[in-house]
């Protein structure tokens, strides 16, 4: 390798490396959750610049439920909905997505990728009595709180923004600033 193109590539390596050192311009949203079952809120902040891509997500049929029972995911993200029962289940949505991806067996399953932000109603017509939720956000920037309600949501970009505390169907919402550096703590 001659010695300019070993310079430039030592010019690379040296400015990706400073890059990585300077600190992140992300703070953290930290806080609690007052609800009975806290562990089935979902805390997010509402918009956040940029575009996010979608994953992948898993929703099971199991014990006559759906596990987990409340799924958020981020926009453009395709969900797997399994059966893990001994029974047929099917599912059907309804709300920001309608849909039904019908009735299958043991160990059977479907997918479906979502592309419109929202709650989505999560339904067996089988079993009346399963319902479970997928919440279709913007971004990343979410969490949900332990069972003692808790939550924390890491490296949020610094500004102001929104914050939603998402819970049965239910909104709250708070104004917030994030740091830089640390954190700011909020309550539901």
């Amino acid at each position: 390798m001659n010695l300019l193109k070993k310079s430039a590539l030592l010019a690379i390596v040296f400015f990706a490396a400073l890059l990585l050192a300077l600190p992140s311009m992300a703070g953290d949203i930290e806080g609690t959750v007052g609800a009975p079952k806290p562990d089935n809120a979902v805390v997010y902040v509402e918009k956040v610049a940029g575009t996010f891509p979608g994953g992948k997500a898993k929703m099971d049929q199991d014990h006559k439920m759906f596990v987990p029972s409340v799924l958020p995911i981020v926009l453009g993200t395709s969900v797997e909905f399994h059966n893990s029962d001994s029974v047929q289940h099917n599912v059907f949505a309804v709300g920001a997505e309608q849909f039904n991806l019908g009735t299958y067996g043991t160990g059977a399953g479907a997918q479906r990728t979502f592309s419109k932000l929202g709650e989505v109603d999560i339904l067996c017509n089988v079993h009346p009595e399963m319902a479970g939720y997928v919440l279709v956000l913007q971004n990343p920037f979410f969490a949900q709180p332990e069972p003692g309600g808790k939550f924390r949501i890491a490296n949020v970009p610094a500004g102001d923004y929104v914050v939603m505390a998402w819970y049965g169907g239910k909104t709250k919402k708070q104004n917030v600033k994030v740091p830089v550096t640390g954190s700011v703590s909020i309550s539901f």
